[in-house]
């Protein structure tokens, strides 16, 4: 049981670490820090573990 409370807990983190970390490109794109392609080649992963782990 304890298993399982750290496997989500670990998940709860990571999932608010990739929604800090496309925050962050959200900004750095909207200010022309980084370019699309910059910005999907960094968000992508991110956005893609974030909608995997919605559906469970």
């Amino acid at each position: 049981m304890e298993y399982i409370n750290k496997s989500e807990n670990i998940k709860k983190q990571l999932a608010d670490l990739c929604i800090d970390f496309i925050n962050i490109f959200d900004k750095m794109k909207a200010d022309g820090i980084i370019t699309e392609e910059e910005y999907i080649k960094h968000t992508k992963y991110k956005k893609d573990f974030l909608n995997k782990i919605s559906i469970k």
